[in-house]
């Protein structure tokens, strides 16, 4: 009844007295069920306006022991329940910031209102003990501390004073202090360095010390080896050093049973292919200077680790049988992981590099992702990926829900096809023509498709009609050949029930399509048909077309497509995106923009 009357007289309550808009947001974190409420007040180790990634954010919730397992479901999936119960709350939001850069389905970025995070700080201080050292930070708490932030470092201020042993989870953002890393803190649970700037290899010599520590996270680094103690962190679920270079895991980590996550190497993005490229040629140049001093050889094998794309997984890799992601990882010849991986029966998320790999052990790595019956998100990278053709169909994981392939494929699997569960494809390199993503069209469940560098050589690529049915984003970049994209009309079908009339249907292209993203089509047609079609996506609410060169008329054509568009045939008012500008489909065209 209170919240009702609140409803009905929000204005009069606003234009009272101001103070009211804390007492609704102490309302609603008083009404939390009591699971919700520790790990909401977690959140405010996260500053203002931090895009929080969703994963993070779970692991750490585990690692610190704030979900229990629900019967018979998995922590990960009772950890996704209660986030989603935040979300549905609104207690957290999506990040506007992550949307323009990666929309993704699902929440992967979240953010907390900032008028939120300063009505329930001091809570967070007083119930969850947590510390915040900044700049402005002059006293030093006389309690317990569980939860220590390092934010906006002084240098010239000392960390003696403050008890480390009871240290739950410590968290630097910025400048990290010098030592920080104390054999102390032996009941820390959650390392978090990941937003730091100046962590070295010998800040993590105590490492092998936190003997308790649950959560490990190097991400974006200048990290390039781990102490061979981390062998000593028997409790040890979340290992994160992606986009660090480490190129080699220590040998003691098999001895890590309850390792659920490593994540390591290069992450699959648009300008991975770049990337190889770069770490191929910075190769040619060791073997070469190689030649002419040892000492330059040295120096130069520096140089050409530069972009670590995954690392090298120790023997006995298949004793951590307890793994839910791995990757991106190495498979070499001779190295015999490829028949190994089979043994990790509950892995979920799979990154492989095939390098030099022979026939058989590309047939052992086959037969090894066909065993994996839990397998939901697959990746690879290979200067060749036609291999994937020899895994077996009815082997083939069933519920594969994402999968990114990285090399020269040329012709699809035919086991894609039975992958009715697959919601979204990468592709880099593959060198496809129409007909092969004429296959991809057929997948009920296909939701996101990337089709970027070098992953289609065709010169026009067309979707047709009933096609791509359940396809929301498709996101076409760098595809330097390609002069245009259609959108084929819809068909006219008639459909007859039950011996009563016939009933007139349209079958669309990509029906449910919202956005379609085009950048970096330096070939592009300047003309009308270079994007034709683009009236028949009538759920299309946003149109971006980027770094494609001066296309004046062929920006001109779809500013006055856009400019057409009825309400009455568009469930959303699309926006046409040309580089920083946004167009509404109710303004008026303007012939002088050119896509830049």
């Amino acid at each position: 009844m209170e919240w009702m009357k609140l409803h009905e007289h929000f204005g009069a309550e606003l234009e009272s007295d101001l103070r009211n808009i804390t007492n609704v947001i102490v309302s609603s974190y008083d009404g939390l069920p009591y699971h919700l409420k520790s790990i909401f007040l977690y959140l405010c180790i996260f500053p203002q306006n931090c895009d929080i990634r969703c994963n993070r954010l779970l692991r750490r919730w585990m690692a610190e022991g704030y979900i229990a397992k629900n019967r018979d479901m998995p922590v990960e999936e009772v950890a996704e329940r209660f986030y989603n119960e935040l979300m549905n709350r609104s207690m957290i939001q999506p990040s506007k910031k992550k949307k323009k850069i990666i929309p993704s389905f699902g929440v992967g970025r979240s953010t907390i209102h900032s008028m939120l995070l300063q009505i329930i700080l001091p809570k967070a201080i007083e119930e969850n003990q947590l510390f915040l050292i900044e700049k402005q930070c002059n006293g030093v708490p006389q309690s317990k501390i569980r939860h220590l932030v390092v934010s906006r470092w002084n240098k010239d201020k000392k960390l003696e004073n403050i008890n480390l042993s009871y240290i739950r989870s410590l968290t630097v953002f910025g400048d990290c202090p010098v030592s920080l890393i104390s054999p102390k803190m032996r009941l820390l649970r959650v390392l978090d360095l990941e937003d730091t700037t100046d962590v070295k290899n010998e800040d993590l010599r105590h490492i092998g010390n936190l003997y308790h520590l649950r959560y490990l996270s190097l991400r974006g680094k200048n990290i390039s080896r781990l102490p061979s103690s981390l062998q000593n962190l028997r409790y040890l679920e979340t290992l994160d050093i992606q986009g660090t270079k480490v190129t080699q895991l220590p040998r003691g980590i098999v001895k890590l049973e309850k390792l659920r996550y490593i994540l390591a190497g290069v992450n699959f993005s648009k300008d991975l292919l770049q990337k190889v490229a770069q770490v191929e040629m910075d190769n040619q140049k060791t073997t070469l200077m190689g030649n002419m001093a040892a000492f330059q050889c040295c120096n130069c094998s520096e140089i050409s680790n530069r972009y670590q794309l995954s690392v090298k997984a120790p023997k006995g890799i298949e004793k951590l049988r307890n793994l839910h992601m791995l990757g991106a990882f190495n498979v070499v010849r001779g190295h015999g992981v490829a028949r190994r991986l089979e043994h990790l029966t509950d892995l979920q998320r799979l990154g492989v590099t095939v390098t030099g790999l022979s026939e058989k052990g590309s047939q052992e790595l086959c037969h090894s992702i066909g065993k994996l019956g839990r397998l939901q998100r697959l990746e690879v990278r290979s200067h060749s990926l036609e291999f994937l053709a020899k895994m077996d169909e009815s082997a083939t994981p069933k519920h594969l829900a994402s999968l990114k392939l990285l090399g020269n494929l040329s012709l699809l699997p035919k086991w894609i096809a039975s992958l009715n569960d697959l919601t979204k494809v990468r592709l880099l390199g593959t060198k496809l023509e129409q007909g092969q993503v004429d296959i991809l069209g057929n997948l009920r469940s296909l939701a996101f498709l990337g089709l970027w560098e070098k992953s289609y050589i065709g010169e026009s690529l067309c979707f047709c009609t009933s096609k791509f049915p359940k396809l929301k984003f498709l996101d076409i970049d760098g595809l330097q050949k390609i002069k245009m994209v259609m959108v084929q009309e819809p068909e006219v079908k008639f459909l007859n029930i039950d011996g009563q009339d016939k009933i007139e249907i349209k079958v669309h292209a990509m029906p449910e399509l919202e956005q379609l993203w085009v950048q970096n089509c330096r070939a592009l047609s300047d003309s009308a048909d270079a994007l034709s079609g683009i009236p028949h996506l009538v759920n299309l609410n946003e149109l971006v077309v980027k770094q494609c060169g001066e296309k004046e008329k062929l920006i001109e054509t779809l500013q006055w497509q856009i400019s057409q568009w009825q309400v009455s045939l568009h469930k959303k008012r699309p926006k046409f995106f040309i580089g920083k500008i946004i167009l509404p489909a109710s303004s008026q065209p303007n012939t002088s923009t050119a896509a830049g």
